[in-house]
């Protein structure tokens, strides 16, 4: 595990604590739903520890494709175990489990990979929301919950957990303290290679949301979403002050970045990236960016995982020679927490409830 982060502390107003968690993806995490849950419990737990026991609100945010490797392992993760590659592991999963597919494919009038994810959706979305839900009520913090591939799937007291639609995205959910669920957040800019050929739908800018939680108004935006300033406009023009990007890079951190072959990937990120992208917003004042990094099934994502501010909102946010940096992870291959305490502007009304933390 790399060292702890700074945790600076900027500005006047509300205190909360921003979290950056960055996963190291490994094969055993995702053996069954209960292995997953006590994974990202402790994660959740370290990332808690690294703030201030002082009351404040606490943010804490996962990368994204966490959920991802759930449709291949749940039920059977031997069948998948020593894969080369995902679609290896995928082709394993297709050969096992094929009348599911059928099924689905029968079923929701789905085609293609489509189909294969539908086969399992309802069994990955238990799991995955069983787990961040555990880890917000444990924290008594808001968590963004990371993303894995999932339909649209919703619970209604006749219907019970039902899939909506048969279209499929790359979604991420946002928990509130005690594990309510806030919103959840789809994809909008699919990257090429993997996310363009697995049968991922987009999401679209118009349904993005500002959710009203105790670290502030928060937007999601995932991973190449975050890039785009239509996406980050949007956010800003809806009142967001603090943008979570959940992020899984699949390519190495110090690369020439395809774009601008004169700046790494590494710096890439930072320079064009979401630390850009907030600076001269009327209402975004921080970035929070976790990276997913390790490896499982071929899968090597790699990424510093950082805290980001607009400088013109925050006074004194520096780091590694950079305006509007505020903590940034050691390693772009280990597991790390970046945690940083800061301020938002005044005004809320609080009330402390039974775990001792202030609520709005």
């Amino acid at each position: 595990m790399a060292s702890l982060m700074s945790r600076g502390w900027l500005d006047w107003g509300v205190r909360v604590h921003l979290v950056a968690v960055q996963a190291a993806l490994r094969e055993d995490a995702y053996a069954t739903a209960e292995a997953f849950s006590d994974w990202i419990g402790g994660l959740a737990d370290q990332a808690l520890a690294a703030t201030t026991d002082d009351g404040a609100p606490v943010l804490i945010a996962f990368p994204e494709a966490i959920g991802m490797p759930l449709a291949l392992t749940l039920g059977d993760p031997d069948r998948v175990h020593g894969s080369r590659s995902l679609p290896e592991a995928v082709q394993r999963v297709l050969l096992h489990r094929w009348r599911e597919v059928l099924t689905a494919a029968w079923r929701h009038r789905a085609f293609g990979p489509e189909a294969a994810h539908l086969a399992r959706a309802v069994t990955v979305y238990d799991a995955y929301t069983a787990a961040f839900r555990e880890a917000a009520c444990r924290t008594g913090a808001t968590v963004v919950a990371g993303t894995a591939f999932l339909p649209d799937i919703d619970e209604e007291a006749a219907r019970g957990r039902h899939i909506r639609s048969r279209r499929v995205y790359n979604v991420g959910y946002t928990f509130g303290p005690g594990g309510v669920l806030l919103g959840r957040t789809r994809k909008a800019f699919l990257t090429r290679g993997l996310e363009s050929r697995v049968g991922l739908s987009r999401g679209r800018t118009d349904d993005l949301e500002v959710m009203h939680t105790p670290c502030g108004r928060l937007g999601v935006a995932v991973c190449l979403d975050g890039w785009y300033d239509g996406v980050i406009g949007r956010l800003d023009g809806r009142g967001a002050e603090v943008v979570v990007q959940p992020s899984a890079n699949d390519a190495d951190w110090s690369r020439p970045w395809p774009a601008d072959p004169s700046l790494t990937e590494g710096e890439a990120w930072l320079e064009r990236g979401l630390r850009a992208r907030l600076q001269g917003r009327l209402h975004l004042r921080y970035g929070v960016n976790p990276m997913l990094v390790g490896g499982a099934f071929g899968f090597e994502p790699r990424g510093r995982s950082s805290i980001v501010a607009n400088a013109g909102l925050v006074r004194h946010a520096w780091a590694e020679g950079r305006e509007g940096v505020v903590a940034l992870a050691d390693s772009d291959r280990e597991e790390a927490v970046v945690a940083a305490g800061v301020d938002l502007p005044g005004g809320r009304e609080t009330s402390q409830d039974g775990d001792g933390r202030m609520r709005p």
